[in-house]
């Protein structure tokens, strides 16, 4: 033990590096092959680049063969390049480049902070970062919100630091501004530039740095970068579809997003997203209301302070005095940027608030490490005993949850109750030991042991529940008909690329109830034509009776049932592979 102490003691930043890796790789990396890949959009994504790695172009996106126009390209590459490496196609390798990008933006915080204000802010926050609930959760599902997250806060990292330095790097540096905003155009769209931009403009016009932001060296060869990263794809795409790329991409999955979300039909009111953040930055929630109550304190006693009329008083607050209040009004016009973009976009989904996170953790980080005041103490001690409680009444809640579930699920919940009971009671007891003594490094090694416990429940049990809910038979079915020459087509549910994983032949996808195209492809009589349904939908659909005149049932699932157009010598073997 004094050997290890002595190390860290003789060298900090290697053993800072070596913490975080830890971290990283008990957080973001184990368990990324433990459950399947989970519909919708993580199978549709990982099929997109599968196919395209088999097409052998890298440009055009294609989902069962149709173009798919809606995403740009990046993510899809960096999921074709791991699939081409490993050479095959798994969970884990599907995964694998998110969990890459992830540790790349806790690593980068975790240099922001030790640059700007100390090893030990660099470290807290960064690890507050990591262990946000919202951030764990989608580092562990291959989809592209943590591509926006990643590189959107690297540009913005990159943007304050060039703010703060005078020397020869300044300019590299607003140069990974833009490097880093062309790469998340590249891989969600246009607010991965748009946000940056508006957050720098306004940092620089309160503090009136607006020169060096249009500063030609910085600006015009960012530009460049900028240019060179996203037009050559954008070219292609035009070139290839023309006016449908346009329509299709920009303005139906761009600025209709925002400014129209009818068609969508995910629209939501302004306040949506407040109570989506307060589970999005579990566990931290409650001390980052602390930090901001502590900021809106301190905005108030400085404009109290301030001399002359109102307005030399309003402006006084606009006015930071020194590097630390210059850095939290940086980071505090990126969380209030995004949060309001988000809020006033007619389309929202819940990931979508993920890009506020970093600017959330740093402040809070701050506001642990930096700030010493009753404010911060009592915050903390509260914040700890809520979770405290709320680790109780899981613990209570794990033994008896079983009962309320269908039997597919109960048998996963009841086969780990006792020990999420034990585990969660633990912490629970652990968590109020810690505030009678208040040791802060006890109290933050007890919310880092807690998201850990979530983090593992989560790969082990609940991507399973959710992944057997259903989207399993989906798989099986596709994989047992895809040894056969046969057709497969899906009935009156939406498109679940579920069925793709496994069946590289055309699906026929018929969404809606339309009998007449069922019969085109059901009366085929040189191949089986094999029928996926939904049982709820034949259920309430009353056309049970009609699908079985022409039909029959090869296997009836929890969530859904497989027919097939003729009658086969195997109908034993589909049981005994869906089982």
């Amino acid at each position: 033990m004094n050997k290890l102490k002595n190390f860290i003691t003789e060298h900090p930043e290697i053993s800072s590096v070596i913490l975080l890796s830890v971290l990283c790789y008990l957080f973001l990396f184990f368990g990324l092959n433990f459950y399947n890949l989970i519909d919708v959009d993580e199978t549709r994504y990982a099929v997109i680049a599968r196919d395209m790695l088999s097409a052998g172009d890298w440009n055009i996106l294609n989902l069962n063969s149709h173009p798919f126009l809606e995403k740009p390209p990046l993510y899809f590459w960096f999921v074709a390049t791991s699939i081409k490496i490993f050479k095959t196609f798994t969970p884990f390798v599907v995964r694998l480049p998110i969990a890459l990008l992830s540790s790349f933006l806790i690593f980068f915080t975790y240099f922001l902070g030790k640059k700007v204000l100390s090893r030990k802010f660099g470290l807290v926050s960064s690890t507050i970062l990591l262990t946000s609930s919202f951030f764990l959760l989608l580092s562990h599902i291959a989809i592209l919100d943590m591509l926006l997250n990643v590189f959107m806060a690297s540009s913005l990292y990159c943007g304050y630091l060039a703010l703060i330095r005078d020397d020869k790097f300044k300019k590299y540096l607003w140069w990974g501004f833009w490097l880093f905003a062309g790469l998340g155009f590249l891989a969600k769209g246009i607010l991965a530039v748009a946000i940056p931009l508006v957050v720098i403009f306004t940092y620089c016009l309160i503090t009136k740095k607006l020169k060096e932001l249009f500063n030609p060296i910085n600006c015009i060869i960012g530009l460049i970068i900028f240019l060179l990263i996203i037009i050559p794809w954008h070219l292609v795409m035009y070139n290839n579809f023309g006016m449908n790329f346009i329509n299709e991409y920009f303005v139906k999955h761009h600025f209709a997003r925002l400014l129209n979300s009818h068609d969508i039909g995910r629209k939501h009111g302004f306040f949506y997203f407040f109570g989506i953040f307060g589970f999005a930055f579990l566990p931290w929630i409650l001390i980052f209301i602390g930090a901001l109550c502590n900021g809106f304190k301190f905005v108030f006693n400085k404009f109290s302070n301030a001399q002359g009329t109102f307005f030399k008083k309003l402006q006084s607050i606009f006015n930071p005095e020194n590097d630390e209040e210059r850095f939290v009004l940086f980071f505090s016009i990126f969380f209030v940027v995004v949060f309001g973009v988000m809020s006033v976009s007619s389309t929202k989904l819940p990931t979508y608030i993920l890009p506020a996170l970093p600017a959330a953790s740093i402040l809070t980080g701050y506001f642990w490490c930096n700030v010493n005041n009753n404010l911060r103490n009592k915050t903390i001690i509260y914040s700890t005993n809520i979770l405290a409680v709320l680790f109780a009444i899981i613990a209570i809640l794990a033994v008896f949850a079983y009962k309320i579930f269908p039997s597919t699920i109960a048998s996963y919940i009841y086969a780990i109750k006792y020990n999420a009971c034990i585990c969660c009671l633990f912490l629970s007891i652990l968590l109020v030991y810690e505030t009678k003594k208040f040791d802060l490094k006890m109290i933050f090694t007890g919310y880092i042991l807690s998201m850990l416990f979530v983090i593992m429940l989560a790969v082990t049990t609940i991507f399973n529940i959710i992944y057997n809910c259903g989207e399993h038979e989906l798989v099986y079915y596709s994989d047992f008909v895809q040894t056969y020459p046969s057709r497969l087509v899906t009935f009156d549910f939406p498109v679940k690329p579920s069925v793709k994983i496994n069946h590289p032949d055309y699906v026929y996808f018929i969404t809606d109830r339309n009998f007449v195209e069922l019969e085109n492809h059901i009366s085929i009589k040189f191949m089986p034509v094999y029928v996926i349904v939904k049982n709820k939908e034949v259920k309430n659909g009353n056309y049970k009776d009609t699908l079985e005149k022409n039909l029959y049932l090869l296997h009836e699932g929890t969530k859904y049932s497989l027919y097939v157009n003729k009658k086969i010598d195997d109908k034993q073997k589909v049981i005994q592979v869906i089982q």
